[in-house]
């Protein structure tokens, strides 16, 4: 048994081309195996998600996940779409600072963004700018800290004998 990265069931180049000559500036288009990668800067990340869901050529009608990345020099915001009728995977990635974790939210143009961007700032405290109900969604309000940040110390508990 071989294993391989997954091949694209469409003509991506095509599709990466399309994008780099509409977004412009705005943001670096790539591929990597099966899907489009944007790398954009949160100043234009929703005018940037909204061309990847209302661009006939892609069409990412299904907003799949958020993922919080922490490089231990910078915080990330992934987030993967899909459209469902042209097969298109679109992988958006923001960068943002530890002093300046802020990411604009992505709920007005996918509202499915919304369970997960709240996922995303309770472990990582990436706070998405004009989210309709930012709170931590798994620990409690109190909680000190993000869990999944390089640079998160747990707090002394009697379970850790302390």
């Amino acid at each position: 048994m071989v294993l391989a990265a997954p091949r694209p069931t469409i003509d991506l180049a095509a599709v990466a081309s399309h994008l780099g000559t509409k977004i412009g500036a705005r943001a670096r288009v790539s591929i990597l195996h099966d899907m489009v990668v944007i790398d954009v800067d949160r100043a234009g990340l929703v005018d940037v998600a909204t061309l990847v869901r209302d661009d006939p050529v892609t069409r990412c009608d299904l907003y799949s996940t958020n993922a919080g990345v922490d490089t231990g020099a910078e915080l990330r915001s992934v987030t993967f779409v899909r459209g469902t009728t042209t097969h298109v995977f679109v992988m958006l990635r923001t960068v943002c600072s530890e002093l300046d974790p802020r990411i604009p939210t992505l709920s007005g143009v996918w509202p499915g963004a919304n369970w997960c961007e709240r996922e995303t700032y309770d472990m990582f405290g990436i706070t998405f700018d004009d989210h309709p109900d930012l709170r931590r969604i798994f620990l409690e309000e109190s909680f000190p800290g993000h869990p999944l940040r390089k640079s998160f110390l747990p707090p002394r508990s009697d379970a850790r004998g302390g």
